[in-house]
């Protein structure tokens, strides 16, 4: 089985804008396409004036001479990053590389190349489930006010998890694999369908975790606190938002599930019940809950096109300074 090259490379990408005379045109590397979807929306507001081509696969010849295209993933597009320009750029998860971009070879690529864009949180699907974002989510999805405070949840879980985010970066940064991104769905997938008895239960397996490592790692107490203050806190990384830090498939599973499923469940049924008992004649009626019926969406395909954390967050503020420093 070979691999063939992208259909664009970055010479390829250059003259291609040079011969076309249009300047505007840049190709854009992806790990995949829900990953195009996101660099889209974020690069299409942010330079309108661009005309980006997005490139999330590349080809494998199959021994049997067939091919099939499958997404890059972040090594490929990092191991191709030296050649990129103005014309052909790489958008990539941060993964742990942000918080360790002194220590893994990825992270100190993408600090140290203008063309590597990042999300800074751990992935897209952290930014997806932003916790100042979902109230309007759950309102735009069931026509209902929320009761539920997001914000509050996610800083009891975020506070819950920080000193195991601490231990892993650190450890990982030593090439120590007792606790790696993958070992968090360990810590936030439950079967709970109680947002609070999920909660409950996370705080618990991270306050485990956290009490092993304090006992299996007593010596280096001191070291972890030196390299928490070096590494995360001078990042702006606080205690109540951790939760944008870990594994991102994770985060995004725990929210769909033990969380926004049961929340926009009881506000649809609350809106059925207005639907029902409105003072509305029999036919209207039956037209409005029709209407409601097929706007019943899916929770999960939704939630992945939340990019409401445009508005308000430092994330995206660092990653507009990134784009400008490109094409100022």
């Amino acid at each position: 089985m070979a691999t063939l090259e992208s259909g664009f490379n970055p010479i390829y990408s250059e003259n291609a804008s040079i011969l076309t005379g249009n300047p505007n045109r840049v190709t854009v590397e992806v790990e995949d396409t829900i990953d195009k979807d996101f660099w889209s929306d974020l690069l299409g507001e942010l330079c309108p004036e661009k005309e980006f081509h997005f490139d999330p696969y590349h080809t494998i010849l199959n021994e049997d001479g067939t091919c099939e295209r499958t997404g890059k993933g972040k090594s490929q597009i990092i191991n191709a990053s030296a050649g990129f320009n103005d014309w052909h750029i790489g958008c990539v998860d941060s993964d742990y590389d942000w918080i360790l971009s002194n220590y893994t070879e990825a992270g100190k690529t993408i600090s140290g190349n203008k063309y590597l864009l990042q999300t800074y949180a751990y992935s897209i699907e952290n930014l997806m489930c932003l916790s100042s974002t979902l109230s309007d989510f759950c309102r735009e999805n069931t026509e209902e006010d929320v009761d539920f405070d997001f914000v509050d949840y996610l800083t009891r879980l975020s506070k819950a998890i920080y000193p195991l985010l601490v231990w892993s970066t650190y450890l990982y940064s030593k090439g120590i694999l007792d606790f790696t991104p993958n070992d968090w769905r360990e810590v936030l997938i439950n079967t709970e369908k109680d947002p609070e008895v999920s909660l409950a239960k996370i705080v618990t397996k991270a306050k485990a975790k956290v009490e092993e490592f304090d006992k299996k790692y007593a010596g280096e107490i001191t070291e972890k606190t030196d390299f928490e203050l070096e590494n995360i806190i001078k990042r702006d990384v606080t205690d109540d938002e951790t939760y944008l830090y870990v594994r991102g498939h994770e985060l995004f599973d725990h929210i769909l599930y033990s969380v926004l499923n049961s929340v926009i469940k009881k506000l649809r049924n609350q809106h059925y019940a207005v639907l029902r008992t409105s003072g509305t004649d029999e036919e209207f009626r039956k037209t409005a809950l029709r209407e409601y019926q097929n706007k019943d969406t899916n929770v999960g395909k939704e939630l992945s096109k939340n990019y409401r954390y445009k508005n308000n967050t430092l994330i995206y503020k660092k990653i507009w300074a990134d784009v400008m420093q490109i094409w100022m």
